[in-house]
């Protein structure tokens, strides 16, 4: 049952079922969806002339941003004129890359089927049926990091810097490279946790620099921001990977990333009570929640299986309590041959 065959094959399901929900999605589904959709149909209008004038003047002139979504656009609208082979081409860019992910650092099917759960209350909004350049830069993110493991510094970095002409933000991810050398995570990730109060007070400026050195509007200020139950969540799962590390590094070596990739999620949550959408900072190493929710309830089984049994349980019915809310509040879904009217901000 446990096999890696029988865990390669859940992987293939889940991710078909879940390319086929990104990518027949309607065009009043997601926030961005339908603004992608123009940049797609203007894209077949241009030439590749005015293509490699769009990539110059960026890296000339800092005119635009992200060069390489326009290139990878334009690749696709003359590859096929659909929008919607578009959507499908970025589900499987992304969902392949999460499911080798996922299928090279989870050990047992059970923490896999949690991992998609937690996917499903967290990340399905973004990624599922908002993100495309962001969506591509984190497929790219998560595959480099089987050359962090292996140590492969300059295939990583061509990896981010791909990444990055994509979504700039994606060169966030190069200090992991060497922070997850740091043997000793327990250490970083105590002193991340101290610093987390002085990182709230001072987030404003944090995210003034950030919106200065990052060239994004979208990240200006927000009155009102506040992540409160990913922030909440977010505290007590790190509390309790600390409580429980000796017995998770001692299991499990890959898991000093984990802890490290949330230590740096920890330094940008506070950007996130500035504006929400600074939580796709957070996401290139929240996303490694996939991996260290399930090593942290494995942790249990050390001092009796029933324990553990009773923690797993209650997880997923937190997660489905949470998965219930962030319905109430997620976006109508509808396949793209379904009638549904856009949102007031593109009529």
């Amino acid at each position: 049952m446990d096999s890696y065959t029988n865990r390669k094959l859940y992987i293939k399901i889940i991710s078909f079922i879940l390319i086929l929900q990104s990518g027949l999605r309607n065009l009043a589904v997601g926030a961005d969806t339908y603004s992608y959709y123009i940049s797609f149909e203007n894209s077949k209008k241009l030439s590749w002339i005015n293509v490699w004038e769009i990539v110059e003047s960026y890296y000339k002139y800092d005119i635009g941003k992200d060069p390489g979504f326009s290139v990878f656009e334009k690749f696709c609208s003359t590859v096929t004129d659909s929008y919607q082979v578009f959507l499908i081409i970025i589900a499987l860019i992304f969902f392949i890359s999460l499911g080798n992910f996922l299928l090279k650092n989870a050990a047992k099917l059970e923490d896999i089927v949690l991992s998609y759960v937690i996917y499903s209350v967290l990340f399905y909004s973004f990624f599922s049926i908002t993100g495309h350049r962001q969506t591509l830069a984190t497929a790219l993110t998560l595959l480099s990091f089987e050359l962090i493991k292996k140590k492969k510094l300059v295939p990583f970095l061509v990896i981010i810097l791909i990444a990055s002409t994509l979504h700039k933000s994606s060169l966030i991810f190069i200090p992991f490279y060497f922070i997850c050398r740091i043997k000793k995570p327990k250490i970083v990730f105590i002193v991340t946790l101290l610093l987390f109060p002085v990182f709230m007070a001072t987030r404003n400026i944090i995210a003034a620099y950030f919106q200065t050195i990052g060239g994004y509007e979208e990240y200006e200020q927000f009155e009102g921001a506040g992540t409160f139950t990913f922030s909440a969540m977010f505290l007590i799962i790190s509390m309790v990977a600390l409580f429980k590390q000796k017995q998770i590094l001692k299991y499990n070596f890959w898991a000093q990333y984990y802890y490290n990739a949330f230590a740096l999620a920890l330094l940008f949550l506070p950007l996130t009570w500035i504006n929400p959408s600074m939580m796709r900072v957070v996401q290139y190493f929240s996303i490694f929640m996939l991996l260290f929710v399930p090593e942290i309830i494995k942790s249990y089984q050390n001092y009796s299986f029933d324990l553990y049994q009773r923690i797993r349980n209650i997880s997923y019915v937190v997660l489905i309590l949470l998965f219930i809310k962030s319905s109430w509040q997620a976006p109508k879904y509808g396949f793209f041959w379904q009638d549904m009217e856009l949102s007031e901000a593109y009529r």
